[in-house]
């Protein structure tokens, strides 16, 4: 019977032991995965990660019957590999989530009319696809009730727009 952690209290006797004779190999490649999943949420990149997918399945083969520890040890850096070039991929994608564009960036490129100004700051409001957007310049200069501009880029909630400079005639 081999005892690999034995931990006395004060008084002599001993409040933990791990007898590895009742232990099987799938046992510590299941407790090697998740020392290497717990180091792999202390880092990034998910490399490590992929070293404990290829524990978890040596593991499963030690259940199915492949004992042999030179097999298991092949079966951990091919699966390690193959989930390198399958698998983290994927985790990448998912844990940086996608920027794709919002679909407020058809506005850019549109005319607005200015509807209403504020007084107290240099934000405005005008009306674009059915709904009251605040617009503010480009250049930060204040805009005109009634003035017409080009929606340059969306910043938010905030259309960001540039004036005409020639006047249009009132519709």
């Amino acid at each position: 019977m081999l005892n690999i952690l034995n931990l006395p209290d004060w008084s002599g006797a001993y409040l933990a032991a791990i007898d590895m004779g009742q232990w099987q190999g799938w046992h510590i490649w299941v407790l090697v995965a998740f020392g290497i999943v717990i180091l792999e949420m202390l880092t990034s990149g998910f490399v490590l990660g992929c070293i404990a997918v290829g524990a978890f399945v040596a593991a499963g083969a030690d259940l199915a019957g492949v004992h042999d520890f030179k097999i298991q040890i092949w079966i951990v850096t091919g699966v390690s590999f193959a989930s390198l070039f399958l698998v983290r991929p994927f985790a990448l994608r998912m844990s940086h989530g996608t920027d794709a564009d919002s679909n407020t960036d058809r506005f850019v490129g549109s005319e607005v009319r200015v509807a209403e100004v504020s007084a107290s700051d240099s934000v405005a409001r005008a009306k674009l696809g059915g709904e009251m957007w605040r617009i503010q310049s480009q250049d930060g200069r204040p805009l005109n009730a009634g003035e017409r501009a080009m929606v340059m880029g969306v910043d938010g909630n905030k259309l960001i727009v540039e004036p005409f400079s020639e006047p249009h005639p009132a519709e």
